[in-house]
């Protein structure tokens, strides 16, 4: 028999299956010696004195107790509550386990108690009382209102925060909660900017050009009322049987909060402020900070429309450069659909995202990328179906369980807070109303 032949014959040829079952047992007795940290060969360092990253897990119970799901409370059950985040947290099941749930409505707290498989005995009405029943290694704080007070004493308490919009309402209150947060030595708060965490939104940051060749950055909302937009989603009706006193406390602490954060502007101002500027223009504020940096110069803010409250707000503004910046917000009730673009233009093309109801999970922005091919134009159009509200929440995680920074933290609230109000002492705040078929526009100076 020839080489050839022979060669052929014992690769034919199968080893008994005892032989591979006791390789198999040498190696997970290797495997396991090793992240035990022992090892059988005499002189060989042990795998505790060998130097690696601190980060690092030191053995088999620590990898467990790292794989484990986050314990979380929620704190406030209401619309976004009950159609996105309860939702996803259920879908995550790998990296979240719900186990105590807050709200000053006793209906709330038992339909949502019942939905997700919370007790009784783990319901309560308020974030504090929560927070002294429970072992929790996060919040997810989705009540309304400035939520200054109530993140620093979680973070006071260890526990990590996820806090939806708006973070506060004054500088003051972030001021106090990012002192607490350096105490703590780790980060604990990540702000819900979703739109960050928009699969679309980073595939355009990668496409950007230059910031030499870039030009004007046009934003437009048109913003029909939330029922319309929460159509899809059956929630319950909402049932009006707070407990009176808890609930009067609430709006007290929010009405002085407002009071702290304008100072002296006019009172119709402290809802244009609390519910448009910090409850949805924040989003396009943030959004534009981190695609193109700070808004430099805000240099006209015009209300009108005020019959339709709150009507519709335009914002115009600098940029790094030579670019400038447009930010359109319209309130049109019974507008078909919520829609929001974000159209970028620089020397040598075009980008726009179209974002779509931000409630109905996984429906995917849109990114159109114009384009020339050398010979006349070319249209990318791209669809990503990854929800962003997920993806903020695997962050979240990830801050939690290896202390990554995530990037929306309490830094990027304080600037948020800042472009939403004074930002810089030459920005001003015009407010035009119609009233009698003039237009009468005031300054609005902002402490």
């Amino acid at each position: 028999m020839g080489r050839t032949g022979l060669r052929a014959v014992r690769r034919g040829r199968s080893r008994p299956r005892r032989h591979h079952e006791r390789g198999d047992r040498r190696r997970f007795r290797r495997l396991a010696d090793r992240r035990a940290g022992h090892h059988s060969a005499a002189g060989r360092r042990s795998r505790s004195d060998r130097p690696r990253p601190p980060h690092q897990p030191r053995g088999i119970e620590e990898v467990a107790v790292e794989l484990r799901p986050l314990r979380i409370g929620v704190a406030g059950l209401g619309a976004v509550a009950q159609s996105v985040h309860l939702p996803l947290v259920k879908r995550r099941w790998d990296l979240f386990d719900l186990v105590a749930v807050a709200d000053l409505s006793a209906t709330a707290r038992a339909n949502i108690g019942e939905r997700f498989g919370v007790p009784a005995e783990h319901r309560h009405v308020t974030l504090r009382a929560m927070l002294d029943a429970e072992e929790l290694d996060g919040v997810l704080l989705l009540t309304s209102g400035s939520h200054g007070e109530d993140a620093a004493e979680c973070v006071r308490r260890g526990v990590a925060v996820f806090c939806e919009k708006p973070l506060a309402y004054s500088l003051a209150e972030i001021d106090r909660l990012r002192e607490v947060e350096a105490q703590a030595g780790r980060p604990l708060l990540l702000l819900g900017y979703m739109k960050e965490y928009d699969a679309a939104v980073r595939r355009l940051a990668d496409r950007l050009p230059e910031a030499s060749t870039l030009r004007y950055v046009d934003v437009e909302v048109l913003h029909p009322s939330s029922t319309a937009q929460l159509a899809f989603a059956n929630l319950r009706e909402p049932v009006r049987d707070a407990d009176p006193e808890a609930l009067a406390a609430v709006l007290e602490a929010g009405r002085a909060s407002l009071r702290t954060a304008l100072g002296s502007a006019p009172a119709d101002f402290g809802a244009l402020y609390a519910n448009v500027v910090l409850g949805s223009l924040i989003h396009d504020i943030s959004l534009v900070r981190s695609l193109f940096g700070s808004i430099r110069d805000v240099q006209n803010a015009t209300l009108w429309a005020t019959q339709d409250d709150p009507g519709s707000i335009e914002i115009s503004g600098t940029l790094a450069g030579d670019a400038r910046v447009h930010v359109h917000w319209h309130y049109l009730a019974d507008y078909p659909r919520y829609r929001e673009t974000v159209t970028v233009h620089h020397t040598t093309g075009s980008l726009e995202l179209e974002f779509t109801v931000p409630y109905l999970l996984n429906a995917p922005t849109e990114l159109r990328i114009v384009s020339s091919d050398g010979v006349g134009e070319s249209v990318e159009v791209v669809r990503d179906v990854t929800e962003a509200f997920e993806t903020e929440l695997v962050a979240f995680h990830r801050m939690v369980t290896e202390g990554v920074v995530p990037p929306t933290g309490s830094e990027q609230g304080a600037r948020g807070r800042r472009h939403g109000t004074e930002d810089r002492p030459r920005a001003r705040r015009v407010a035009g109303r119609r009233r009698r078929g003039r237009a009468r526009r005031r300054v609005i100076g902002l402490a």
